[in-house]
């Protein structure tokens, strides 16, 4: 059965009433009149007259489903409505943004400016304490305006609990990224029928000739969208690659022999995105049971998000969890407890569970424990942990465990760890790469709502 299609009207317009009142909050706080909001402008290359893909600054985007709009501006002071200044160029260089349209323009009175002059003008007549987000640093467009950061701090914090509006956005992302994810699977994998998530059937054998780089050429086939236009650059990772945590390579050769594929690809929607992980391996008796078994670990982490959980006390879980599995596959040679004391699962898993999802891939306020930006630091052990809050209803995140064999980290033991390896199955085991597999999730009053999930299985996988 197909989802009910959202009513994103509906869902919008009560974002921007959401949003609306937390700027007031915020702007009286910290004793503002309002706020520009500049969506930002095309960066030129080092020594060049060419520019990087335009990205618009998120706070822009948190009120406008707007993406491609440089040079344009919003205008919030509460207890008035707010002002797009929309920047549409008359240039023969480049096509300007369409004329505005579409559900979100009932909500803003607007204002074409035809240059950078007329959108400047249009912002001279403000009178008051404004503060600017998004300005360039000692540019034009950041005169007369007061440091934000208290400002920005407040609102960070906030954007941690998303809108009914943004859910929907960040589930339809999923959806786009599971077509992706699955077309993927199908070009890897011989033998369609055998194919599941995660892993090759009994006996399935993987396409000859497929390389990183045709993988994904089939992602952005299967997404309908280019690279500028992915929330980060695809890892799609094959073999021994997949122990380099964010691999930016792509191979244009098929490896000699195919033994696994990690792939590490989101997607956007009006703004929002999609960060999902799979990880498929070769039939071989150590790997594919080694896989099974992190499936389990990252859906068993995935049941016990919920609010009232701290991060770091979850996190702290994944590594009593991977020491359970290092254990249970003979990879050390000491049980759970001792391995997970001696601190060994560090080596297997060095980065963070997860991170905050939104607008941004690793979306702010994650470490802040306060909205006047005070920050609760990663815990000692883990000082690559995104995210250190206790969670809350409408938290948006990511449960991303793995388990790698990179040689550096390997290399670096201490000899009373080393002791603890069964280096003749470590060492077999290294041209895999790794495993990581990555939901994106919703916090509800009670449990979670797993968006990635939901997105694979309307289309007949799950």
């Amino acid at each position: 059965m197909t989802p009910a299609e959202p009513d994103f009207p509906a869902l919008y317009a009560h974002h921007v009433a959401t949003m609306a009142a937390r700027f007031e909050t915020a702007l009286a706080e910290t004793d503002l009149d309002g706020v520009v909001i500049f969506s930002g402008e095309p960066r030129y290359y080092p020594r060049d007259d060419t520019t990087a893909p335009f990205r618009v600054d998120p706070w822009f985007t948190a009120w406008l489903p707007l993406t491609d709009v440089p040079g344009s501006a919003l205008v919030v002071n509460p207890g008035r409505r707010p002002l797009v200044i929309y920047r549409q160029d008359d240039d023969f260089w480049h096509a300007p943004p369409d004329d505005p349209e579409g559900f979100w323009t009932g909500h803003f009175d607007i204002e074409i400016a035809k240059s950078g002059t007329a959108a400047r003008s249009l912002l001279a007549g403000l009178s008051g304490r404004y503060a600017a987000i998004g300005a360039p640093d000692g540019g034009p467009a950041s005169d007369g305006f007061v440091d934000h950061a208290a400002l920005l701090a407040r609102l960070d914090f906030s954007r941690a609990a998303k809108t009914d509006y943004e859910i929907a956005c960040i589930a339809r992302a999923n959806s786009i990224a599971a077509a992706g994810h699955l077309a993927v699977g199908a070009a890897f994998s011989v033998d369609a029928s055998e194919y599941s998530l995660n892993r090759a059937g009994p006996g399935a054998a993987f396409r000859a000739g497929a390389s990183e780089y045709s993988l994904h050429q089939t992602y952005l086939g299967a997404t309908g969208q280019c690279e500028s236009e992915l929330p980060y650059a695809s890892i799609v990772a094959m073999n021994a690659h997949a122990a380099i945590l964010h691999y930016q390579r792509l191979d244009r050769a098929a490896p000699a022999e195919t033994r696994s594929l990690l792939i590490d690809a989101g997607a956007r929607f009006k703004g929002y995105a999609a960060d999902v992980s799979r990880t498929w391996g070769a039939p071989d008796a150590g790997f594919a049971e080694l896989l099974e078994s992190m499936e389990a670990l990252q859906q068993t982490l995935c049941a016990e998000v919920r609010a009232g959980v701290d991060f770091t006390d979850l996190n702290e879980r994944t590594h009593e969890l991977v020491a359970g599995v290092l254990s249970e596959h003979g990879l050390v040679n000491r049980s759970a407890d001792e391995a997970h004391a001696s601190g060994i699962t560090r080596t297997f898993l060095p980065h963070g569970l997860g991170h905050l999802l939104g607008l941004q891939v690793h979306d702010v306020g994650g470490r802040q424990s306060t909205p006047t930006g005070e920050l609760r630091p990663a815990p000692e052990p883990h000082p690559f942990l995104r995210l250190t809050r206790v969670l809350e209803p409408g938290f948006s995140l990511t449960i991303e465990p793995g388990l790698y064999f990179i040689e550096s980290l390997l290399r670096r033991l201490d000899p009373e760890l080393r002791r603890m390896l069964n280096f003749n199955l470590v060492e077999r085991l290294l041209p895999f790469g790794g495993i990581r597999i990555e939901d994106n999730l919703v916090v509800e009053p009670s449990g979670a709502r797993n968006l990635t999930r939901e997105a694979f299985a309307a289309l007949g996988q799950e």
